[in-house]
């Protein structure tokens, strides 16, 4: 039976690398399931293709992913936050998407996909 045998003082470094390929696969796993996806399954409203082809996903740090919108009614689409003085201060979407529905998707995938992607990670795949 072959075994890999890691010394003690190389287990933090392991760890760091085993958390730092979480975060970069979790954050590259959230964004393409928020440009893929559609309402009302917890993705990105499409009526023209912009604001879903505008989200841009930054891991330059060892810990932090960032996945980011710019479009100046993503927040409104997103949230109901800001919404424009057409909206007559309803939140709304042609497809039905969740309020949150970002922030939704991310608690989904902590739930379901993060303890397999460790799984994944900490058997070397």
């Amino acid at each position: 039976m072959a075994r890999n045998l890691i010394p003690l003082k190389q287990i933090g470094n392991l760890f760091d690398e085993q958390v730092q390929d979480l975060v970069k696969r979790t954050t590259l796993l959230w964004a393409s399931e928020l440009q893929t996806r559609q309402p009302p399954n917890l993705g990105t409203p499409v009526d023209t293709g912009v604001l879903r082809q505008s989200w841009t996903v930054n891991v330059d740090q060892p810990y932090t992913g960032r996945i980011i919108n710019n479009m100046e009614y993503a927040r409104p689409v997103m949230y109901g936050k800001d919404m424009p003085p057409s909206w007559q201060g309803k939140w709304r979407t042609a497809q039905g998407a969740k309020k949150g529905f970002p922030d939704l998707l991310g608690k989904e995938l902590s739930r379901k996909h993060v303890p397999r992607l460790m799984r994944a990670i900490t058997q070397g795949r």
